[in-house]
């Protein structure tokens, strides 16, 4: 199960890396629903982080995830205020 949850952290990092390379050709429709898809899976990820953190004292996670939501979180500041 632990190989899965990292899993699903290199997972984060490939989809805000990709919404990062795709994000001046989309529009703004497009945009805000991947945006929202992303604020949905990593409200998700987050969730499980703590919640695994906190039962197996695996600490460790925490930091790429949060790493991973406040990356998520500047490139929707620079698409909605910057491109769109």
């Amino acid at each position: 199960m632990q190989k899965l949850f990292l899993w699903l952290i290199v997972l984060d990092y490939f989809l805000l890396s990709h919404f990062l390379l795709r994000m001046h050709s989309m529009t703004l429709n497009t945009g805000t629903t991947i945006s929202l898809l992303l604020l949905g899976y990593n409200g998700l990820l987050s969730y499980l982080c703590f919640k695994r953190a906190r039962r197996s004292g695996d600490f460790y996670i925490i930091y790429p995830t949060l790493a991973a939501i406040l990356l998520a979180f500047i490139l929707f500041l620079y698409f909605f205020f910057l491109i769109a």
